[in-house]
Order: C-alpha cells, then sequence, then structure tokens
C-alpha cells in the first residue's frame, strides 16, 4: 500500500512538474528579455514611435505575460527579468533591429502569437 501511494505521489508530482513547464531555461529568458523591449517600446514618447509599433508592443506584452503565466512563470521572475532589460535602454529610441529579432523569436516560440498580437493590437487604441 506505502509503495503504492509513493509512486502515485511521485507520478502527480512530475506530472505537475512537466505540465507546468515546457521551454528551456534559455527560452525563458529571451521570452523575458523580449518582455522587457516589448514594455520599453511601449512606453516610448509618442512623437518617437510609429502608433502601430506601440501598439503592436502592447499586444505582444499581454500575449507574452499569458503565455509565461501557462509555463509556471511566476509575476515576481517576469517583472525582475523585464526592468532589467527596461532599465538598459529607457530613455534610447526605439530599436527597430531588436524589435526584429523579439518578432521571428516571439512569433516561433509562441504558436499562434503572431495572429494573436496583430488582433490585440486593433483593439489598442481602435487602430
Amino acid at each position: 500500500m506505502k509503495i503504492k501511494l509513493s509512486i502515485l505521489i511521485a507520478f502527480l508530482y512530475f506530472g505537475s512538474v512537466f505540465a507546468a513547464g515546457h521551454i528551456t531555461k534559455a527560452q525563458k529568458e529571451k521570452t523575458i528579455e523580449c518582455l522587457g523591449h516589448y514594455s520599453a517600446t511601449a512606453v516610448l514618447p509618442a512623437d518617437t514611435i510609429e502608433v502601430k509599433n506601440m501598439e503592436l508592443a502592447l499586444a505582444s506584452v499581454k500575449v507574452i505575460r499569458e503565455y509565461l503565466t501557462s509555463e509556471g512563470v511566476k509575476d515576481e521572475e517576469m517583472n525582475k527579468g523585464m526592468n532589467v532589460y527596461v532599465d538598459k535602454v529607457y530613455g534610447k529610441p526605439f530599436d527597430k533591429a531588436k524589435n526584429g529579432v523579439c518578432n521571428k523569436f516571439i512569433y516561433k516560440q509562441i504558436k499562434g502569437s503572431e495572429e494573436k498580437i496583430e488582433k490585440l493590437s486593433r483593439t489598442i487604441y481602435a487602430g
């Protein structure tokens, strides 16, 4: 009886560990870095960035946060990593090259994200 109970507990524990996290540490770090990039982009002065890029950045933040949460990443970890990147680029102009790198990575990393981000971005400023 004890052995069956131990096996059941182990199965439930390991099943929940694998269910909560499908991404590697490197993928999680890169995703959080892109979250920081989009967060920094979303707060740039309006006269320094096209509205469409700001809308896409805001939508990307939402989609990435939902994804990371579904992968078991806590808000505290997201915010800490995001803030490291935001602090590094605060006050700098829109980084089009980094935006392209993050777009490519996120669209590949998060299934269906390109469509979700595009659709959500059109609702932000009624664009």
